[in-house]
């Protein structure tokens, strides 16, 4: 079977409450949802504090959830104390040709892992992002790199919180969200009180294709489901030109959302890669 299904999803917090100090009720939750998804590929954000007594959190998820090995990228420190770890999980069908993790040019952190699918010459180049909430400025620069993994012969993904708006999302109605909140989502003042889509219009103008797309669930939120917040999407699977032939399928996982076990949605997307023989 040449068909690989790759997920991300934020934990919030880990799945943990208290900002991953307290109960995993949600933890529990989420594991049992995601292994029913089945995933190959799965990209996790804010995992808090599953670096803690030799990855303890984070091979516990990845025992839960039978897959084959799990790397942690060791996220920055945030002005009120968190880092938001983020996790690369590969089931026992994907093998690692090289993994690392960027620090420096990231607010958190970006993880990454060339991969050896099964069936398929040559790799796949994963970016597993959880991109600046606070400043859209900083979240071009982040992406700033990434557009070479857009090149004709690179088979790329980029997924992940990108924390800026998806192409073709509609316009959310800002004056819900409170004034303190606005400057990490619009442009700046003097540009209008519109969304920030720098990031995501630096990656589609690069090539990267947007998943959503192949089904017509641009307008699908994924995140910020909250009282006094506006839903938006913003959890993305976007794909080189080399790699977006393989897709073909794509969902937004609200039950997550619905079942309060985080404020985000899972996003899962499947990739025949017999399409790229």
């Amino acid at each position: 079977m040449t068909t690989i299904r790759v997920v991300t999803f934020n934990t919030e917090f880990g799945g943990h409450d208290d900002s991953g100090l307290g109960s995993g009720a949600r933890w529990h939750g989420q594991v049992a949802f995601l292994k029913g998804l089945e995933p190959d590929v799965l990209a996790l954000q804010e995992c808090n504090f599953w670096d803690l007594l030799g990855n303890r959190r984070m091979y516990q998820t990845l025992n839960a959830l039978n897959m084959g090995s799990a790397y942690l990228a060791y996220a920055n420190e945030t002005t009120s104390g968190h880092r938001f770890h983020s996790v690369i999980m590969l089931s026992r069908r994907v093998q690692v040709a090289a993994q690392g993790a960027d620090r420096n040019r990231y607010h958190h952190v970006m993880g990454w892992a060339n991969l050896i699918l099964p069936g398929l010459d040559g790799l796949i180049e994963l970016r597993n992002l959880h991109l600046d909430p606070f400043d859209p400025r900083n979240r071009a620069r982040e992406v700033a790199p990434l557009e070479v993994l857009a090149a004709p012969d690179r088979r790329s993904l980029i997924v992940g919180d990108i924390n800026s708006i998806g192409l073709n999302y509609p316009e959310p109605d800002w004056t819900q969200l409170p004034v303190h909140l606005l400057n990490g989502h619009l442009l700046m003042p003097r540009e209008g009180d519109a969304s920030d889509r720098d990031a995501t219009e630096l990656l589609a103008r690069a090539g990267f294709q947007d998943a959503s797309h192949l089904v017509q669930q641009e307008a699908v939120p994924t995140a910020a489901f909250s009282d006094g917040d506006v839903p938006r999407r913003q959890d993305l699977i976007l794909m080189s030109p080399a790699l977006a032939p393989a897709l073909v399928d794509y969902r937004v996982h609200r039950e997550l959302v619905e079942k309060e076990l985080s404020d985000h949605s899972a996003v899962s997307a499947g990739f025949d890669l017999s399409r790229l023989t």
